[in-house]
């Protein structure tokens, strides 16, 4: 587990991490919410070590400007990135840790999910355009 507290921390790990997914938690120490998930984190962090990297940035006074800027709206937050370029993030509240950690899976099997209906069309191809034969 990385923890790092500035921009400059936060670029090289995401940088020298090409090829391989990071994995960040957004948090700060008097976040009871942030609190209630970190055992998750952790142990999700050390059961796939391998497999990606993970990273912890509490927010502090100094650090302030690197969450404003990356956008981070709430505490607790997760980011994914792959091959340096974010991919995915959301809340990560204990409750929701599960969803989040079936996310970061899918990337670190390479699996990919469908909708439920199983509909897999282009929604940016008229149906009746393709049965009269005709695409744009």
């Amino acid at each position: 587990m990385k923890v790092v507290h500035t921009l400059g921390e936060f670029k090289a790990v995401v940088d020298e991490s090409k090829h391989r997914i990071v994995v960040v938690r957004f948090y700060a120490t008097w976040c009871k919410a942030c609190s209630a998930v970190a055992p998750s984190f952790y142990k999700f962090a050390k059961k796939y070590e391998n497999a990606a990297t993970f990273v912890d940035v509490p927010a502090t006074y100094e650090n302030a400007s690197l969450h404003q800027g990356l956008e981070i709206p709430s505490l607790p937050y997760g980011q994914i990135y792959w091959d340096g370029v974010l991919v995915e993030e959301q809340r990560i509240l204990r409750k929701l840790f599960p969803k989040f950690e079936s996310l970061v899976n899918t990337y670190i099997h390479g699996q990919s999910t469908l909708p439920d209906d199983g509909d897999c069309s282009n929604p940016y191809v008229d149906e009746e355009e393709v049965d009269n034969g005709h695409t744009a």
